[in-house]
C-alpha cells in the first residue's frame, strides 16, 4: 500500500474514530488494530498523524471571533447563532449550533491527541527521539484545548482516553481539577519537547509551527497566571523571555505577524491550496461592508482604548468607508487572499509573556519590576513608560495594556472573566449591542444539549 498524505489523513481519521463533526461522547473506539499498526509503524507516518491535527486547528480564528463578539471587541453583522453570541443573549439551543466551532471541535482535537498518546505507547516502530517529541506535542495539544474549554465553559469533563464508554460517563470536573490536569500535561510536555523547532521529518527548521519546550513553558506561564500562582507564572515567563536571541520583540509592528516572526513562540501554518494565508486575515480584513456570514468590525471600546501616539492604533487598525459609513477592522494580519504564504496564525507570542510577568510581579508587590516589563511593550508602541506606581494601579495598567496589545487574539474575554471585571464591563457594553441587559451566567457558553442527552453525568451550565 502506497502511503500518501491523503492516505495518512484517512487512516488517522479511522484510528481516532471519526470526523470533527462527531460529538466527543459518541466517538467510537479505534476500528482495527491494522489501522493503528499502519499509522504508528514508523517515524514518518506517526509524525504525519500528529501534524495533521495542526492542519485542522484553523479554529483558533474561531476562538478569536467568538470571544471578540462576546466581549467588547467586535460589532457583529452575521446571522444566528452568532447574533446571540454578540448580543450576550445565548440560549441553550445555541450550544448545539456552536459545536463545530467550539465544544466538539476542541474535544475532537483532545481525542486525537489521546489516540496519539495511546498509539505511541504501544508502538515499536517509532524511534525514541521521535516518540518523545510526539508525546510531548500530544500532551501539549491536550492541555491547550482543555485550557480553552475550561475558560469558555467552566467545569468540564477531563478527557484523557479514547475509550468511548469512559468518555460518555465523564462528569464535569471542577475548574481547579481541570487546571491540575493541564499543568501536569504541560510539565510532561516541557520535559519531552525539543528546544529546537522541527519539521515533518523531525529535523531542525526555521518554521515555528510545531510546539517546543518553550511553547510548553509559555502555556504554563499563562495557566499559572490564570490560576493565581504568581511565582510560577513569573518563573516560566522569565524562562521563555531569557531564551534570547531565539525570541525578541521586533521594533516594526508590521512584522510581528509574519511567518516565523522572532516574536512567535508558536504559530499555525496555513495550507497554500486554500487560496489565502491565515483565517484571521480572511475573516477580519474588510474590503466591503461586513458580510452576513461571519462579518465583524471593531467596536468603539477597542478604538477608544488606544492612547494618543500609540503605533498599534495606526499599524494594527485599518478602515474602509462604504456609502459614507466607516468600518474599522484589525489589521495585524495584512493578507486576506492569495496563495503565496507570508503570514502564519500567531498562537503564542513573546509580548504576552512580558505582560504575564508584569502582572505576576505586580501581584507579588514588586512595582518597579512590573513597570519595567510594561514599559518594554509600551515603548515599542511609541508610548512613554507607565505612570502606574501602586499595586492596584499597575494591575489596572496591565489589563489595559493587554487590551490594546492583544486585541482580537482571543484574550480579552478570558481576561475580563479571570480578573472579575466582566460584570462591570459587560453591564455597560451589552445594552449597546442591542436591547439585552447583561446576565452574569452568560460568561459561560451553553453545553450542547445533544451531548448532555447522550451522557450519563453531563449537566448544563446554570442559567440555560
Amino acid at each position: 500500500m502506497k502511503i500518501t498524505n491523503r492516505t495518512l489523513t484517512y487512516l488517522f481519521i479511522l484510528v481516532t474514530g471519526g470526523s470533527a463533526c462527531k460529538k466527543f461522547v459518541q466517538i467510537d473506539p479505534p476500528r482495527t488494530q491494522l489501522v493503528a499498526a499502519t499509522v504508528f509503524s514508523n517515524n514518518s507516518t506517526a509524525i504525519a498523524a500528529l501534524t495533521s491535527i495542526y492542519a485542522q486547528m484553523s479554529s483558533m480564528a474561531d476562538i478569536c471571533w467568538f470571544t471578540g463578539m462576546s466581549s467588547d471587541e467586535f460589532i457583529n453583522y452575521g446571522t444566528l447563532p452568532y447574533a446571540n453570541v454578540y448580543a450576550n443573549a445565548l440560549i441553550e439551543n445555541d450550544g448545539d449550533r456552536m459545536v463545530n466551532f467550539v465544544w466538539t471541535a476542541q474535544y475532537n482535537f483532545i481525542y486525537q491527541a489521546n489516540a496519539l498518546i495511546e498509539g505511541l505507547r504501544n508502538s515499536t516502530g517509532v524511534s525514541e527521539d521521535v516518540r518523545r517529541q510526539l508525546l510531548g506535542e500530544a500532551k501539549f495539544i491536550r492541555a491547550f484545548w482543555h485550557f480553552y474549554l475550561v475558560n469558555l465553559y467552566g467545569d468540564i469533563p477531563i478527557v484523557t482516553s479514547t475509550d468511548y464508554k469512559t468518555n460518555l460517563a465523564a462528569p464535569r470536573s471542577p475548574v481547579s481539577k481541570v487546571y491540575q490536569q493541564i499543568i501536569a500535561d504541560l510539565k510532561e510536555a516541557q520535559d519531552l519537547l525539543s528546544e529546537k523547532y522541527v519539521d515533518g521529518a523531525n529535523m531542525e527548521t526555521v518554521d515555528r509551527v510545531r510546539p517546543t519546550k518553550w511553547a510548553a513553558m509559555a502555556m504554563l506561564a499563562r495557566v499559572y497566571l490564570f490560576s493565581g500562582d504568581w511565582a510560577n507564572a513569573e518563573d516560566r515567563a522569565s524562562a521563555v523571555i531569557s531564551h534570547s536571541p531565539a525570541f525578541s520583540l521586533p521594533p516594526d509592528l508590521n512584522s510581528v505577524f509574519l511567518k516565523n516572526s522572532p516574536e512567535a513562540i508558536w504559530q499555525l501554518k496555513p495550507a497554500p491550496e486554500r487560496g489565502y494565508n491565515t483565517d484571521e486575515g480572511k475573516k477580519f480584513i474588510l474590503t466591503d461592508i461586513p458580510n452576513g456570514a461571519y462579518g465583524v468590525s471593531l467596536n468603539t471600546p477597542v478604538l477608544a482604548a488606544f492612547e494618543p501616539g500609540d503605533r498599534r492604533r495606526t499599524d494594527w487598525v485599518d478602515s474602509i468607508t462604504v456609502s459614507g459609513t466607516e468600518y474599522y477592522f484589525p489589521y495585524k494580519y495584512k493578507v486576506s487572499t492569495g496563495s503565496t504564504i507570508t503570514e502564519y496564525s500567531m498562537v503564542i507570542r513573546l509580548a504576552e509573556l512580558y505582560l504575564i510577568r508584569a502582572e505576576a510581579r505586580a501581584q507579588q508587590d514588586r512595582p518597579a519590576d512590573a513597570a519595567a516589563d510594561l514599559d518594554l511593550i509600551r515603548n515599542r508602541a511609541g508610548l512613554p513608560g507607565t505612570t502606574a506606581g501602586t499595586k492596584a494601579e499597575l494591575l489596572t495598567a496591565v489589563l489595559h495594556e493587554r487590551q490594546v496589545e492583544l486585541f482580537t487574539e482571543g484574550h480579552r474575554w478570558l481576561d475580563l472573566k479571570r480578573t472579575n471585571t466582566v460584570d462591570l464591563v459587560m453591564t455597560i457594553v451589552t445594552p449597546l449591542k442591542g436591547s439585552n441587559t447583561w446576565k452574569s451566567y452568560q460568561q459561560l457558553y451553553p453545553i450542547p444539549r445533544t451531548d448532555i442527552k447522550n451522557s450519563i453525568n453531563l449537566k448544563q451550565n446554570p442559567g440555560y
